[in-house]
């Protein structure tokens, strides 16, 4: 498995580069720095990887270890998407489109946050659902409960301001267009609940966890795709 993490990652990275370099050549402006900070951050996760190994998998450096590799993938989409041709690339949080990047902000936190969880020991903290340990707030906060209850807290926090955003998206001319999306996003985001509640139960077996990985990018990619959109002429 680690051997194919290698090969994957490999190819990926290679890929990477040569998507980096053509938005370079193409980009203008301050945003021609997005490619380079891609390749830096890439090598920033090559050498983290090698550390990783080299250390036994710390918590904390494994934890930043996933976080580098979402902020690649987050700009991996943004170049993606902005191809310097038909789409010049832009970057706005103002108005409603803000909204979905600071909501992209909060997905970020709760993936590396669900990291931490998996990586310290704190995935069966809370065997139980929807409480935790037979309370809705554990009376001891600390240590590994603290960690895996922050976690669902979080999620929970994202639900409701997916839920109050597709609700405003009836009622709210700006947030109309982006209906679509909303719908999608909140389905997602109940399905990665469902997830999570299975990786509980079947006691993080390895499938659940991966798909609840997964489901995660696909949020945050959903996310990221609306925001970008958002910042469109044609929308502004």
């Amino acid at each position: 498995m680690e051997f194919m993490h290698r090969i994957i990652g490999g190819v990926t990275s290679l890929f990477l580069v040569i998507l980096s370099y053509q938005r370079f050549r193409v980009y203008r402006g301050p945003v021609k720095l997005v490619p380079v900070i891609i390749l830096l951050l890439l090598l920033a996760q090559i050498v983290l990887g090698g550390i990783v190994v080299l250390l036994e998998l710390p918590v904390d450096l494994t934890t930043y270890h996933f976080a580098n590799a979402i902020v690649i993938f987050a700009l991996t989409l943004y170049i993606s998407f902005y191809d310097g041709n038909k789409r010049k690339p832009r970057f706005g949080i103002g108005g409603y489109k803000g909204l979905f990047f600071f909501l992209g902000l909060l997905v970020f936190v709760q993936a590396v946050l669900g990291a931490y969880v998996r990586h310290s020991g704190s995935g069966l903290a809370c065997p139980d659902f929807p409480k935790c340990l037979g309370y809705w707030i554990p009376p001891e906060l600390s240590g590994i409960i603290l960690n895996h209850f922050v976690h669902r807290l979080l999620a929970y926090v994202i639900t409701i301001t997916v839920l109050i955003l597709l609700a405003s998206s009836y009622m709210t001319k700006g947030l109309r267009m982006f209906r679509k999306e909303l719908l999608v996003l909140i389905c997602l985001v109940v399905l990665q609940i469902v997830l999570g509640v299975g990786v509980v139960q079947t006691k993080l077996y390895f499938a659940v966890t991966a798909l609840h990985l997964s489901f995660a990018l696909l949020i945050l990619s959903l996310v990221l795709y609306t925001w970008f959109r958002g910042m469109e002429e044609k929308y502004q």
